[in-house]
């Protein structure tokens, strides 16, 4: 009877094979997305072709229904769907479908891929991909019309750029102004739109300088800033690297400026006038006669005004136009005496008043909603910023404290070291006196103490010199000394100073001892003792080397024997 066959390797062949899948699978992901996030800057539609095809291979599409530009979304369209092995290379995959949809002009209608790559990358380490990830979640914000999740994605965007040089830290901080001029926050526009016109992207492009002057020049208008505003606006007209169109919003807004800030009213009735007969979309050129209508009025020109408000209500306006042009057209007929048309402009006047009180009261009532929202978000901030302040100030702290033991336990050292020293010069001086009386018939002390006594101060010295800061000093100007050159006097004099302190005992010695001895040879000796050659002495003393063989040779001669033996010993070699 045969032995079944069992199935343990074929399963276990199989299973390796599928590992083999995976490993080829995930680097094929990954090569994928490092050449889509290379081509993002130069060619975004070529890396949205090559992200679609990874979406092609890793997200199952039929279970998912499409919509516009062949995206794909649902009720489950979460990091579950993702078959990526890492959430890294999810995450990345999240935000760059989102910015290369976002460049080809593709509206984005979800959050879902963005907030995974927020997810991700977090907050709380300043990165690029975390940065970016936060500018394209305020991006799908703006298309979905969701302001001010817009205005909070987009400032913590300008929080995690790694550098403010960055281009998207200048993109952030225009769409950040533009969201912030739609909800009447001027200033704060103003301020964005500033850190956006002199960024690095707009000293390089003249596109985005003529962007940059417009927002700003919007800005300053807004603020009723007018000279300010009329620089920047009219550095728009001369930009000829902008739109057409560009450069006739700008004369609108000029019109606007000398109307109503300047009361220029030939300025404001050219730039409207030039506006006017440039416009192409007639449809919606009902805002720019009521303009012109205005001009004329300030102007005292009644029947001309009296036309061009007419002339605005054959295009579609907003409430809030309508009801200004029948207030005109109410005031302008009772001024020429048309009092039948009167009755008509005002009853339509006051229709039109109800539905603009109604939208001013809804306007109040979200504006207080807004408001409040934006400042729970700036006192989170300030939180923020406080946290912060404390963390510094503490750690400031700790380091003065850290800075501050360091330096009283070195002054306690070097202090405990000079008392050392001094101990064990005087531990030197009674024991002398100590042997001396008691071996002495006489018990008197002679003139100085012996050379052993001297060799017992000199071992002393040696190590005091070896832990001092001039000895690191001569070892730092050690390629000075070799090549000839002198010490600095100031300093030159300081060591010698130093000397006289240390060796003070010893030269009182072998002044006593030594008659005629001179400051400059007592020293020479002193250097002698704590080993200097001829090359470091000329270094100090500032003399040649030959000159110091010669102030050698007379010191010599001129110590007593003891003195010359114990300075210049037979042993020592010559410098």
């Amino acid at each position: 009877m045969k032995r079944p066959v069992t199935p343990v390797p074929l399963l276990l062949l199989l299973f390796l094979l599928a590992i083999l899948t995976s490993c080829r699978r995930d680097a094929a992901f990954h090569a994928a997305l490092v050449r889509a996030e290379a081509l993002m800057e130069t060619d975004p539609q070529q890396a949205r072709a090559v992200l679609a095809e990874i979406e092609d291979s890793i997200l199952k599409i039929e279970d998912y229904p499409a919509e516009e530009a062949g995206q794909k979304t649902g009720k489950n369209f979460q990091f579950s769907i993702f078959n990526f092995q890492s959430k890294g290379e999810a995450a990345l995959y999240a935000l760059l479908r989102t910015q290369a949809d976002y460049k080809c002009y593709v509206r984005l209608t979800s959050d879902s891929l963005p907030l995974i790559a927020t997810s991700y990358y977090g907050t709380r380490r300043k990165t690029q991909r975390a940065a970016l990830a936060q500018y394209y979640l305020g991006c799908a914000y703006t298309d979905m019309h969701r302001d001010l999740d817009a205005i909070d994605a987009l400032l913590r965007a300008t929080t995690l750029f790694p550098d403010t040089t960055n281009k998207y830290y200048a993109y952030s901080q225009r769409d950040l102004g533009k969201m912030s001029l739609q909800h009447e926050r001027d200033k704060e526009a103003l301020e964005a739109f500033r850190h956006y016109r002199f960024s690095d992207i707009c000293r390089s492009d003249s596109v985005n300088v003529g962007w940059a002057d417009w927002y700003m020049g919007k800005a300053y208008l807004y603020l009723e800033q007018s000279e300010q505003a009329e620089a920047y606006l009219l550095r728009v007209i001369v930009n000829p690297y902008l739109s057409k169109e560009l450069h006739a919003n700008a004369r609108f807004q000029l019109a606007k400026l000398n109307a109503y800030l300047k009361e220029n009213y030939a300025k404001a009735g050219e730039y409207i006038n030039s506006y006017i007969a440039g416009y192409k979309q007639k449809e919606n050129i009902g805002a720019a006669y009521h303009i012109k209508a205005d001009i004329l009025l300030l102007e005292n020109k009644l029947d001309s005004a009296f036309y061009y408000n007419k002339k605005v209500l054959a295009y579609k306006q907003d409430a809030r136009a309508y009801c200004e042009t029948y207030k005109s057209l109410t005031e302008l007929s009772l001024a020429l005496n048309q009092t039948d048309s009167s009755d008509v402009y005002f009853q339509q006047y006051m229709a039109f008043a109800d539905s603009v009180n109604q939208i001013r009261r809804d306007k109040e009532i979200s504006d207080i909603e807004n408001n409040h929202v934006v400042e729970l978000h700036d006192r989170e901030l300030a939180v923020q910023r406080s946290r912060l302040y404390w963390t510094w100030g503490i750690l400031f702290v700790f380091l003065v404290f850290i800075a501050s033991m360091v330096i009283l336990l070195n002054d306690r050292r070097r202090k405990t070291e000079k008392l050392n020293y001094e101990e064990a010069l005087n531990a030197i001086k009674q024991r002398y006196i100590a042997q001396t009386v008691l071996t002495s018939p006489g018990g008197s002390l002679p003139a100085s103490p012996p050379i052993a006594v001297q060799k017992e101060r000199i071992a002393i010295y040696q190590k005091r010199y070896e832990s001092s800061e001039w000895k690191r000093y001569f070892n730092k100007h050690l390629s000075e000394i070799k090549s000839g050159l002198f010490m600095p006097a100031v300093e030159a004099t300081q060591f010698e100073q130093y000397l006289s302190d240390l060796f003070v005992d010893m030269l009182l010695d072998m002044f006593r001892d030594n008659e005629g001895l001179t400051d400059q040879e007592a020293q020479l000796c002193a250097m002698m003792l704590l080993g200097f050659k001829a090359n470091q002495i000329a270094f100090v003393c500032r003399i040649s080397a030959d000159a110091v063989y010669m102030r050698r040779s007379r010191v010599k001669k001129r110590l007593t024997s003891n003195w010359s033996d114990f300075v210049f010993p037979v042993s020592s070699p010559k410098p």
